[in-house]
């Protein structure tokens, strides 16, 4: 179902990033990108450096003085604008980027000659050459005098690199994802620099398309999901031992709380090991029966309340997990689907001809892309986020290319969407008018 706002054209920016401008790309071409709308799709061919500008804008917003420093470029400008609707914006010159980089190898090597001028004054003084160690000395102060010159030069650079940084960090409110092109979905992490990539830290921004790295999220979700579980129990059980002394109290909605499909859910999580099967089908029982509500399982009544009620804070996972899985299956069906056991907190994705299970290695690189990129959406995002994607239409067929935006914006999560494309297909939905040619942006001079 297609949200009214996608369809009636009102997509706003509600993201703190409102443009993005690089001048002197490649030393003649100057972009502006205006990011009024929640949408921007370029369409260029190749050459015309649509991947260095996303480059550019990831490297800016994620703050990486290394990659920007590998871009042609004069100046870049970044503006946001605020709830408030104070403005800010922050600048940077490539000349001051690499005055960092030359300044820090220059007082390397002036570090080094100064070490071993040290060594040669050390030798004259041990051969009484008294001369030469007046010489020595001479030389010695000069280099001294210059490092403490281009230490003050550096100081002052890096000082307008921390206020650009700083000017980011105050104004950026939303975490940036970036998909680079989906060639690199087979490529070894360790070759892109994330040897040591986990979902858990901040270098998962970057999002690489291994399924080693999606395996291993799913399994940290049933996992955080079965510990939470099991922390509930803990809890409630000790909350139950103050009532037991201060006097237990069921109420009408406590009674009006206990519902079976919720129940299954959150005995099966619980587990064996805290409530053992046959008392699970006791309790289950009772509940079917309606005998629960007999004034002599009170008790019990008010514990499964208890359950029921802490469980409810689990529930915005689970509501991620089978939107994550519904989302999905539009593209996986008919001949696979995600299926999300919500009482063992499973996730598995499956044949639908033989119910056999898959493993996510197995899958075709356009499911494995669906995947990569939803389960960031619903499963690592648990804040409103930037997207910035190139050609994703690599490895899809055209029905899922039509479908892949739209699909991204219906999540509710993504603030900014900016895709780059030479598909017709991407855009031929109801994101066609938030489509321009990339030139449309680019001035020469």
């Amino acid at each position: 179902m297609i949200s009214s706002d996608l369809t009636t054209g009102t997509l706003n920016n509600t993201s703190s990033l409102k443009s993005f401008a690089i001048y002197g790309l490649f030393g003649y071409k100057n972009v502006v990108l205006p990011l009024d709308s929640q949408v921007l799709i370029l369409i260029a061919e190749n050459g015309w450096g649509k991947t260095t500008i996303l480059n550019s804008l990831y490297s800016v917003l994620d703050k990486n003085l290394e990659k920007l420093k590998k871009v042609d470029f004069e100046k870049i400008q970044v503006k946001f604008e605020m709830t408030n609707e104070s403005t800010s914006s922050a600048i940077i010159n490539k000349k001051d980027i690499e005055s960092i980089s030359s300044i820090e190898s220059d007082e390397d090597s002036l570090y080094y000659a100064l070490a071993n001028l040290e060594r040669t004054r050390k030798f004259l003084a041990n051969i009484s050459q008294e001369q030469e160690v007046n010489k020595e000395k001479k030389e010695r102060n000069k280099f001294r005098e210059r490092i403490s010159q281009e230490q003050e030069i550096n100081k002052e650079k890096k000082l307008e690199w921390n206020r650009f940084i700083e000017v980011i960090k105050d104004n950026l409110k939303q975490k940036v994802f970036y998909f680079p092109t989906y060639r690199r979905i087979e490529e070894d992490l360790s070759s892109l620099g994330y040897k040591d990539i986990k979902f858990d830290n901040n270098q998962d921004k970057l999002i690489q398309f291994g399924m080693e790295d999606v395996k291993n999220h799913f399994k940290q979700i049933e996992k955080e999901i079965k510990d939470t579980a099991f922390q509930l129990f803990s809890k409630v059980t000790g909350e139950m031992l103050t009532q037991f002394i201060d006097g237990i109290k069921v109420t009408q909605e406590m009674k009006d709380r206990i519902k079976p499909d919720i129940l299954n859910i959150i005995l099966s999580r619980v587990g064996e090991q805290n409530i053992s099967q046959a008392e699970q089908e006791n309790i289950r029982h009772l509940v079917s029966s309606g005998d629960i509500y007999d004034s002599r399982y009170d008790d019990l009544i008010y514990f499964l309340s208890k359950l029921i009620n802490l469980y409810e804070q689990q529930r915005k996972i689970d509501e991620s997990i089978k939107k994550f899985a519904e989302v999905c299956n539009k593209y996986l069906r008919p001949t696979k689907e995600i299926i999300y056991n919500e009482s063992t907190a499973d996730i598995d994705i499956k044949q639908t001809r033989n119910n056999d299970s898959i493993d996510l290695s197995g899958l075709s690189s356009g499911e494995k892309q669906i995947i990569s990129l939803f389960s960031k959406v619903y499963l690592e995002s648990k804040d409103n986020f930037i997207l910035i994607i190139d050609e994703p239409e690599l490895s899809l067929s055209v029905e899922w290319q039509q479908m892949l935006l739209p699909d991204i914006i219906e999540s509710g999560r993504c603030k900014l969407l900016i895709a780059a494309t030479h598909s017709p297909f991407i855009f031929d939905n109801e994101l066609d008018h938030y489509t321009y040619d990339l030139d449309q942006f680019v001035t020469e001079h």
